[in-house]
């Protein structure tokens, strides 16, 4: 027979009964609480501009989270914290993954034992968000990612690894639909070279090409490796130009992606169109760097400056972004967003701080277009936890910003082919 609760112990489940009902879930004080979610992203080294642009994305999801946002109309715009939690404020604990891959797994294992994080957000690199995301894994915290594109990476079969962003293989599909199109129009796309980083991200992306280009009787002609940390690309320059090719397509980052440019520039070379997935094409300072020699260049994305201005949403968190941060918001940053976003709605969903509850949220978390910044069908992910309302876009430069030329139904401008011809054209108006 179990003797009945002494006066202190009667006090504290009468305490424990207010917050919790004495279930052993941690006692959640009724304001002030924090939810602390972890962010990765390379905030030093080659690609640290891109992470700065990723982490800012990451805080602005967070500040619209925590502030009162009634014309931002976003489900946690309005209020101010996560209703559904007492109104708790989410704390973003960036962490900085410049350098080895493994680096990405040590700042998980740190941000989980030393900051308390109930979820992961971030990544950047595809052969960093692999290393992490294995390490939350393991420690059976959830991880959303928005910025690696590797399609190997919800091929895993992992349970606690989500992405909201595209993967290669869906970009892939825009971008060869495309293709297909030019050559529907009597251009020759048949003769493919791929530049790519000699990492996870690169050979994914390189092996999606080659299944992808027997879509439009395609081959590849030339299967370029760089290393990830090579700034020098001339002899892969001069590779590339001597396999005559009719389009040029690259997985590069920053550093590489100069790099690329001016070897072709020393070579006077300019392939016919050069069409980028991502990476270092959508770091700012590819443009800002030689707006010349970046003309004509058509990127993959899966944010669109030019649609923002089209879905009020997007237009108020874009007008947002520009006001806080005195510069466009861009797709890496739009892509962070939209993933830290989606963690807090599923936080919001999951009504708890415990890692499990909020990895069941994401499994069923349903969060419609019309809800999100992103010109997709929505965040909803399949068994392998990649999101099915993804979809890419193509964007070309045109008089030194990005454009959006595909899919041809919805762009803002008109597409530039050959490339060299991209620059100073007359813009069609909007299609409708």
């Amino acid at each position: 027979m179990s003797r009945p609760a002494t006066g202190t112990g009667l006090l504290l489940c009468t305490a424990l009964l207010l917050t919790s009902a004495c279930t052993g879930e941690p006692a959640v004080p009724p304001s002030d609480a924090t939810v602390n979610i972890g962010f990765l992203a390379p905030l030093s080294g080659p690609a640290a501009s891109a992470g700065a642009e990723t982490k800012r994305g990451a805080e602005l999801a967070v500040d619209i989270i925590n502030g009162h946002h009634p014309s931002i109309p976003l489900p946690l715009g309005p209020g101010a914290g996560l209703p559904r939690l007492h109104n708790a404020k989410v704390k973003l604990q960036a962490a900085d993954t410049a350098g080895p891959p493994s680096r990405g797994a040590t700042e998980v294992a740190r941000l989980v034992s030393t900051k308390h994080v109930v979820a992961m957000a971030g990544g950047y690199e595809s052969a960093v968000t692999e290393a992490a995301s294995a390490r939350s894994e393991r420690l059976k915290i959830p991880f959303v990612n928005g910025g690696s594109s590797a399609s190997s990476l919800t091929e895993r079969g992992l349970d606690w690894f989500f992405r909201t962003g595209p993967s290669d293989l869906s970009y892939g599909r825009v971008v060869f639909s495309l293709l297909k199109e030019r050559q529907s129009k009597g251009t020759s796309v048949k003769r493919i070279t791929v530049v790519h980083t000699d990492d996870q991200y690169g050979n994914d992306g390189s092996a999606m090409i080659k299944r992808l280009a027997s879509h439009i009787d395609g081959k590849v002609v030339a299967d370029i490796k760089v290393s990830a940390q090579s700034t020098d690309l001339s002899s892969h320059a001069q590779t590339a130009s001597g396999s005559d090719p009719d389009v040029v397509l690259t997985l590069l980052y920053t550093p590489q992606a100069l790099a690329l440019r001016a070897s072709f520039d020393r070579l006077a070379y300019r392939p016919p169109a050069l069409i980028a997935f991502g990476g270092g094409y959508a770091d700012p300072a590819f443009i800002q760097k030689d707006k010349r020699a970046a003309e004509g260049v058509c990127s993959r994305f899966a944010w669109s400056a030019d649609l923002a201005q089209h879905n009020p949403t997007a237009r108020a968190v874009a007008d947002l972004y520009k006001q806080t941060y005195h510069a466009p918001m861009n797709d890496d940053a739009a892509r962070a967003f939209t993933a830290v976003m989606s963690l807090a709605q599923a936080i919001n969903d999951a009504r708890s701080r415990t890692p499990a509850d909020i990895r069941s949220a994401l499994v069923n978390i349903d969060v419609p277009g019309r809800d999100t910044i992103m010109p997709w069908d929505g965040v909803k992910f399949d068994d392998n936890h990649q999101n099915i309302g993804a979809r890419g876009i193509v964007e070309q430069i045109q008089n030194g910003r990005y454009r959006l030329v595909y899919p041809f139904d919805v762009a803002s401008a008109q597409l530039h082919w050959p490339m060299a011809d991209a620059g100073g054209q007359e813009e069609p108006r909007w299609r409708q």
